[in-house]
């Protein structure tokens, strides 16, 4: 049924059909005839809603004319005269203009004092016009690139390919009468038209119209949009990168779009259209047939509140059907993608889900399957934010692209995956752990090139889903540019490896969208020369630097363009999935295979934990949402699974849900943490080779355990399944061990946090109780974003914290069982979350919503307990008393440090790197301390027998790089959101100390130099470095007490750590801030100048003469980390099993005082890379 508008519309339209032969002859006289209905503004301050009215009519009119020739012509003629519009209110000032525009004397033009005035220059306005038309046909024409492609088509047609030396001489003579013709063109007038068409005809014959496979563009189409405000069309048109059609403005309803078509290369205006609407209309696919159109379009009627919806045109009849009709109203569907057995992918918002960073006032998409025929949707992914285009693999896989937030770097975290139809086998395809690129749009596959793809490569902020259109072939490799092959333009040059946010702002290359590859090297797309403002038109482009333009306007704006052709069905994969299943089998072949486990011994892995997120619901999220520094999710922990001795799993697991594993160690610790989720459908077999195993990787040869087991069912962590809650799950351990001392009350004790109040802390930047903001500065952790290149195995270990190490010490003696370390431990692992829900009304109606929608479309229950802090109640027991908690105030001066006089040693390592050592002398001290933990006792005196050599300094990465050319520090943490970098750099020095070597290493290295110098060298024990950090003294330091002034002696935790307390986009310290966000411990007095590794030996030595033995980096010995008393003579010193803790001295940067005294002592085992560890070594004589 039509309104009163379409009647109108259909009015008009045929009124201008019957008149179409006195628009075309008349110019754009009738255009500018209907503009003049509209008043001319009186004064400079109507200007702005005189444009307004401009834009609006000529949109209308434009519309309404059946000769897209005259409509193009109408629309550039707005935008050419929009300048001259503007200045109107003054004649005088937009006859100018008018002059500048037409190259015209200012008397020629005169003075604008009327529309009859404007009309009088009507042809000069439409020659100009079309001029600039030519002028943009002709643009990026680069003589070299059309030879590399007439001499690739000589070679690959031959004969079918006749006039290929016509071609290269025609140019060659152009060449030689013009010179380069890039520049000629740029400066050509309208005097020069003729030489300029024969060129434009001269390219568009040689590449596009003599090939004999141009029938890939002997018939195409397009979406051409337009939006009736005018200049904001240029930079809204598409969504941004963080996007989905949800946030388009309007929605959609400030554009107006057609879907037009073209035949052949002739003309840049369309033939005709095919379909048009007031609203926006995008994304389109092609069926296999050619026959049929889908596309994403916006219905929204006056009562009627019809969200986004995804329309099939039948291209024979001119039908329009709504195929997601069915799907909920509050719910959005886009981006479809015909499949070979007839059914349909595309995405919607079933999730109730938002992106978290916007407080989720932009909706997440998943993908979501639809069988025509039994009139079924089934939802395929469960992603924490959008997915976007998916389109078929030439192998019947499913592309997709898909962003991630999971504690990784959000603005590089697209990546782009591959599954089976059914949604099955859901793996990375390109780009996962690489911060290039940031974004990777409309990618599609290259026909006849297995594993290559195009896509367009763009930023996070900045250039909304235009970029740089680059090659790939994952054959070569799925990480940052191993697998790019070539950008277009950028024919023989390699792709830069870049890591920027807005990654494509201020090309000095066009920018591209939407991609069509029409074989293995040529293109249709759309290019734009500027991201910032300005149309896409289409063009044609090849591997070879050619960029031929097909359309050519200043007003509309060119999408999608797709060749109307029949194209080959990929094979039809069948499906695997029971629909029926509640769960699936996951099936690991070894979680030591990959990164995340690389350099870890077998036997190490005991179990997995399994949890899922529960995603932000819609506007509502952010990055403390949990709490500080922790997840954007709620995490639902459901329990733990065995891992066999050969590293194999498996084990039945919840389908439908996003899952993630961490391979715990014998005492539940994480060995490395998932920053990711998996997803399995009912009844897969979902097969992971190892732990974020390469995905050209084989799997093993040999069978393993898991092969010949039934899967495991989920053991349940301390109860059922339930979201993980600071006050339910750490909070009774804090009452069971720690408030006796740690109350109210003992913030009148200087030094002693309360861990016993619950009620919330004012102002604080996110959720918590004084006890957990009291508790959680005690604990490293990822964060909400951390280095996406990925984490060395135990990175954040349990045991790498302040926390875990005072009560492992015996903190007053507390003893805690099994279950509680495990709460402890479990915590800390999973990034320290306050909240066990997410709170309020609303987000319960949501929750309840999403599965309600859950149940619709993949059967899926809320299988787990929410863990409210209401449900806390504190034990009757849990009663307060402050005997035995006195803390002790030391305080120190700084003593005297004698200047070294011993003697010195150096040896070559190569390449002009030498290592400085000093001599230290024989003698008796007295080891431990009595002030410190029971590690620390007893004390006791021990002799040094025989003088040794001792590193002046630790070793630095230039002396390392000598033994292991290319080794790397790696990155540290950086806190907050919005990282555009990995964090802070520890290799920007070569003098910094090598850190992350494991003690293994650091014994290889020790080898490697005895054999090349003949000395015998070797990492100090713990007696010889107690001995030489000590330098002949008995106090804590050789430079005094715990709190005398070490910033000239050591690089150790100080005021210059509040500098990680960071905010903003590329985060930067915040100038004073408060102690929520600057909550790293620390000694406030001092300032050693340096926030983390400082070049060795920028602090002042010891009396041996030796720098560093407390702070910069902590240091390997070579003894094992046993209780006292110390024995030299008990094995301790000899031992070389690699998962025996080993004793790390000194402390580091990130260390107070008192966690790095001559006596403090900590131990890891050998195999780990320990963020803040490094080593020195010693010569025996």
């Amino acid at each position: 049924m039509f309104d009163y508008c379409s009647i109108l519309r259909l009015s008009f339209l045929g009124c201008a059909v019957m008149c179409s032969g006195v628009l075309q002859a008349a110019g754009l006289q009738p255009w500018l005839r209907d503009l003049s209905g509209i008043p001319l503004p009186e004064s400079g301050k109507d200007g702005n809603e005189w444009m307004k009215k401009l834009w609006s009519r000529t949109a209308d009119y434009v519309a309404s004319v059946p000769e897209l020739e005259a409509a193009d012509d109408c629309g550039d003629a707005m935008v050419m005269l929009a300048p001259v519009f503007r200045a109107w209110p003054d004649p005088e000032a937009a006859g100018a203009s008018l002059a500048k525009i037409l190259s015209l004397p200012v008397e020629q033009a005169g003075p604008l004092s009327s529309w009859n005035d404007l009309m009088k220059h009507e042809d000069a306005i439409l020659k100009q016009i079309r001029f600039l038309r030519l002028k943009k046909l002709a643009a990026r024409y680069d003589a070299e690139a059309i030879r590399r492609a007439v001499a690739r088509n000589r070679e690959k047609y031959g004969e079918r390919y006749p006039d290929a030396d016509k071609f290269l001489a025609r140019l060659d003579a152009w060449e030689k009468k013009l010179g380069p013709l890039q520049p000629w063109i740029e400066k050509a007038g309208p005097d020069q038209e003729d030489i300029l068409r024969e060129l434009v005809e001269l390219r568009k014959k040689a590449l596009i119209d003599s090939l004999p496979e141009r029938d890939s563009v002997r018939e195409w189409v397009a979406v051409r949009r337009f939006n009736p405000s005018g200049g904001s069309t240029f930079n809204h048109d598409r969504p941004a990168n963080w996007q989905g059609i949800s946030s388009m403005p309007g929605p959609g309803r400030v554009y107006r779009s057609s879907i037009v078509k073209f035949s052949g290369t002739s003309s840049s205006s369309p033939a005709g259209r095919l379909l048009e609407d007031d609203r926006w209309m995008g994304h389109l696919e092609l069926d296999f047939s050619g026959e049929r159109l889908m596309f994403t379009g916006n219905r929204f009627g006056k009562k009627e509140q019809r969200p986004w919806d995804v329309f099939e045109l039948d291209l024979k009849t001119g039908g329009k059907e709504n195929l997601t009709a069915h799907m909920p109203a509050d719910t959005d569907s886009y981006n479809s993608c015909y499949l070979p057995d007839g059914r349909i992918i595309f995405i919607n918002t079933s999730g109730m889900q938002g992106v978290p960073c916007v407080s989720g006032q932009d909706y997440v998409g998943n993908i979501h399957l639809y069988d025509r025929e039994k009139k079924t949707t089934r939802r395929l992914t469960f992603d924490q934010d959008n997915n976007w285009f998916p389109t078929m693999l030439p192998d019947g896989r499913v592309m997709f692209l898909r962003w991630e937030y999971t504690e990784s770097a959000h603005y590089f975290s697209r990546i782009l995956m591959h599954m089976n139809p059914d949604g099955s086998d859901q793996k990375e395809y390109y780009g996962s752990n690489s911060y290039w690129p940031n974004s990777l749009f409309n990618a599609r596959p290259l026909p006849g090139r297995p594993g290559m793809f195009a896509g367009i490569v763009s930023g996070h902020h900045g250039v909304r889903r235009l970029g740089e259109l680059v090659l790939f072939n994952v054959n070569r490799g799925r990480a940052a540019t191993a697998g790019a092959v070539q950008k277009i333009p950028g024919y023989g040059k390699p792709v830069e490896n870049v890591t920027k946010d807005r990654l494509v702002d201020e090309l000095d290359t066009p920018y591209f969208a939407e991609p069509f590859p029409l074989n293995a090297e040529s293109f249709l797309a759309v290019s734009s020369p500027s991201g910032k403002g300005g149309v896409t038109n289409v063009v044609w482009c090849d591997v070879y630097d050619n960029i031929v333009p097909l359309t050519a306007s200043s007003y509309f704006i060119y999408a999608d363009p797709t060749p109307l052709r029949p194209r080959k069905k990929p094979p039809v994969l069948h499906d695997r999935v029971k629909p029926d299943s509640k769960t699936a089998t996951v099936y690991i072949s070894d979680v030591y295979r990959g990164r995340a486990m690389e350099g870890v011994p077998r036997g190490e892995a005991r179990s997995l934990r399994v949890f899922m997120s529960e995603y932000s619901p819609r506007d509502t999220g952010s990055h403390y949402a949990m709490g500080m520094e922790s997840n954007w999710d709620l995490k639902v922990l459901y329990g733990t699974v065995p891992v066999n001795p050969d590293g194999s799993a498996i084990f039945t697991a919840p389908a439908n849900q996003p899952l993630t594993l961490q391979v715990l160690d014998g005492q539940g610790r994480a060995l490395s943490l998932m920053r990711s989720w998996f997803t399995a459908m009912p009844g897969e077999t979902l097969s992971c080779i190892g732990c974020h195993e390469q995905q050209n990787a084989a799997p093993p040869a040999r069978p393993v355990m898991a092969s010949r087991q039934k899967p495991a069912d989920i053991v349940p962590w301390y109860g059922p399944a339930r979201t993980f809650s600071f006050v339910n799950e750490v909070q009774p351990v804090l009452d069971r061990h720690c408030i006796r001392c740690h109350s109210a009350e003992s913030k009148s004790r200087e030094g002693v946090p309360d861990f016993m109040t619950l009620e919330a802390v004012k102002g604080a930047p996110a959720p918590g109780s004084v006890a957990y903001w009291n508790l959680h500065p005690y604990v490293r952790r990822n964060g909400p974003e951390g280095n996406y290149l990925g984490l060395a195995p135990t990175e954040f270990a349990a045991d790498t914290s302040e926390l875990y190490q005072l009560l492992k010490k015996g903190h007053h003696h507390v003893d805690m069982p099994e279950e509680d370390w495990h709460r402890l431990v479990t915590w800390m692992d999973m990034n320290a979350p306050y909240l066990g829900e997410w709170p309020g009304e609303r987000n319960e109606n949501l929750l309840k919503r999403r599965y309600d929608l859950h149940r619709m479309f993949s059967g899926v229950e809320r299988n787990y307990v929410t863990m409210k802090d209401s449900r806390f109640r504190r034990d009757a027991w849990a009663n307060v008393s402050h005997s035995g908690c006195s803390v002790p105030s030391l305080r120190g001066e700084n003593i005297p440090v004698p200047s070294p006089r011993n003697e010195t040693l150096a040896l070559d390592l190569g390449n002009g790197v030498n290592m400085a050592f000093r001599r230290i002398p024989a003698g008796e001290f007295k080891m431990g301390s009595e002030l410190e933990t029971s590690a620390e006792k007893p004390v006791a005196r021990v002799r040094m027998e025989k003088p040794f050599w001792m590193g002046e300094a630790e070793v630095t990465l230039e002396q390392y790089r000598q033994f292991d050319p290319e080794y790397l520090n790696g990155w540290y943490d950086m806190h907050y959101k919005d990282q555009v970098r990995p964090g802070y750099d520890m290799d920007a020095n070569p003098r910094f100390p090598a850190i992350r070597v494991p003690w293994t290493k650091a014994m290889e290295f020790c080898r490697w130099l005895s054999a090349k110098t003949g000395k015998k060298v070797t990492l100090p024990t713990e007696a010889q470095w107690e001995y030489a950090a000590r330098g002949g003294t008995e106090t804590d330091f050789f430079f005094g007490g715990r709190d005398s002034d070490f910033s000239s002696y050591a690089n150790l935790g100080d005021v210059t750590l509040k500098e990680l307390a960071v905010s903003g986009v590329d985060p930067k310290p915040i100038r004073n801030p408060n102690r929520f966000w600057d909550f790293v411990p620390r000694d406030e007095k001092f300032n050693d100048g340096t926030l983390h590794l400082a070049p060795v030996k920028s602090y002042r030595p010891n009396a041996y003469g030796l720098y560093d033995m407390i702070g910069n980096a902590a240091e390997w010995t070579r003894s094992e980390y046993r209780p006292y008393p110390w024995n030299n003579g008990d094995g301790r010193n000899e031992s070389m099993d690699s998962c025996v803790p080993r004793a790390v001295r000194g402390g580091s940067w990130y260390d107070r005082p008192r966690r790095a005294t001559s006596s403090w002592r900590w131990g890891y085992p050998g195999w780990r890379p320990v963020y803040n560890v490094g080593f020195r070594v010693i010569i025996e004589d």
